[in-house]
């Protein structure tokens, strides 16, 4: 006889219960995965040898990690251990699949992960640069150095290895046809996402690949163009989080880029060089206390000066910022779009003196003032975490701001 009531068991309730955030990162609490979306975490492999022979790869397949990058590796696969990851991409360059291997023993895989190789995230295409040190490029090509940094979308090359100053190589044949690396590696981006994301809806895949190909696929995912690609870093072993609601392009949410502190690194490295002006960007909430910690992660890295709003939730977070710089100038503003007047000036000041040396700066205001700065450097919103740096680096002038870190948390997992 029926009497209106259900009975439910445990399996059956913990299948309805949905939670709000996730904590599968160390340090990190993001949004549950999207029910009809993906969420990606794209790593770039670990440093290799021709990365410390300081030489272009391109995506020639002739170097392996080193033993730093073997560790960045693991240290990798440690920060993840608790991410429940569903498929692996990895490009099918060397330096890639051995950063594969030695992250795999580190996660807490029930099953075997199903593990895809695809052509489609090899590193850029460079041939002619392939092999030539990144000084020596700059000296012998200065006008296609200059368009490959400035305009990338008409950067064009040819499909030959150039002859290098040591002899190796052949001279270019001018009668060669031009190739676009830039223009092929957003294809490549493209093509790579309308295959993937329809095939991992709620699910969460890890991509391995290289620090050209996953710009393209961090802009493709955000709407952002071409013109855009050397506006964001993708450091050795950084990690970024991006989710889909959905498998369309342009529709992504950027969580975190280039994270670096599972590598025990606070601040990435400058890519452009010890040069020019480093903005340290940290938002605040009203609700949100200081993250103590959040100290550490800019301790013994000078910092010439911060300038802080004058809102009530900043001035704690400041002094939490600077507890180790008590040499740091701090100067209180009241005005709340302050940071776009201070880019002005900062911009000036490079053009004015010598960009040979690098100067720290360090801001701290609301979120929604910090997300609107952000918003007008990149053409796109970023949304930021509270009690979390943001990084942009401004090389010198005629350079590109370059948006070193997004959301970067003091970490603490266990290195082996």
């Amino acid at each position: 006889m029926a009497t209106g009531t259900t009975t439910w068991d445990i399996s059956m309730i913990s299948k309805l219960a949905i939670p709000e955030t996730t904590t599968h990162l160390p340090g990190y609490t993001l949004p549950p995965v999207p029910r009809q979306g993906t969420r990606v975490i794209l790593l770039r492999h670990g440093r290799s040898t021709l990365n410390d022979a300081g030489c272009y790869q391109g995506s020639s397949d002739e170097s392996d990690l080193t033993d730093k990058g073997r560790l960045a590796s693991r240290q990798v696969g440690e920060f993840l251990r608790h991410c429940p990851i569903d498929h692996l991409y990895t490009s099918p360059l060397r330096r890639a699949r051995q950063t594969v291997q030695e992250l795999l023993p580190q996660l807490e895989a029930i099953a075997p992960l199903p593990i895809t190789l695809s052509g489609m995230l090899r590193e850029i295409d460079l041939p002619a640069w392939e092999g030539l040190p990144y000084e020596e490029v700059k000296a012998r090509f200065p006008d296609a150095y200059r368009c490959w940094q400035t305009t990338p979308e008409q950067f064009a090359m040819t499909g030959s290895k150039q002859k290098s100053n040591n002899g190796k190589g052949k001279p270019q044949d001018a009668s060669e046809p031009l190739m676009y690396p830039v223009q092929d590696v957003y294809r490549r981006a493209r093509d790579f996402w309308v295959t993937i994301l329809p095939k991992h809806r709620g699910q969460t895949v890890l991509v391995v690949s290289h620090g050209g190909t996953i710009q393209a696929l961090v802009n493709r995912a955000l709407g952002l163009s071409m013109q855009q690609h050397h506006k964001i870093q993708q450091t050795h072993s950084g990690l970024t989080v991006i989710d889909f609601d959905a498998p369309v392009l342009g529709a992504g949410h950027l969580h975190l880029l280039n994270l670096t502190t599972p590598l025990g690194e606070r601040l990435p490295k400058l890519k452009a060089g010890k040069q020019g002006l480093r903005l340290l960007l940290l938002p605040c909430q009203t609700e949100i206390s200081p993250d103590v910690p959040l100290g550490k992660l800019v301790q013994g890295h000078p910092i010439t000066a911060c300038v802080v709003q004058d809102h009530p939730c900043c001035h704690p977070n400041q002094r939490v910022l600077l507890a180790h710089h008590p040499e740091t100038v701090t100067l209180s503003v009241g005005r709340a779009n302050f940071l776009h007047h201070w880019q002005q000036s900062a911009l000036q000041s490079l053009g004015q003196a010598s960009s040979a040396e690098l100067t720290t700066v360090a801001a701290v205001c609301h979120q929604a003032h910090a997300e609107s700065f952000l918003r007008q450097l990149m053409g796109h919103s970023l949304p930021l975490l509270p009690n979390a740096l943001t990084v942009v680096h401004y090389p010198g002038v005629g350079v590109r701001p370059i948006v070193q870190t997004l959301n970067s948390r003091p970490v603490s997992i266990r290195h082996s």
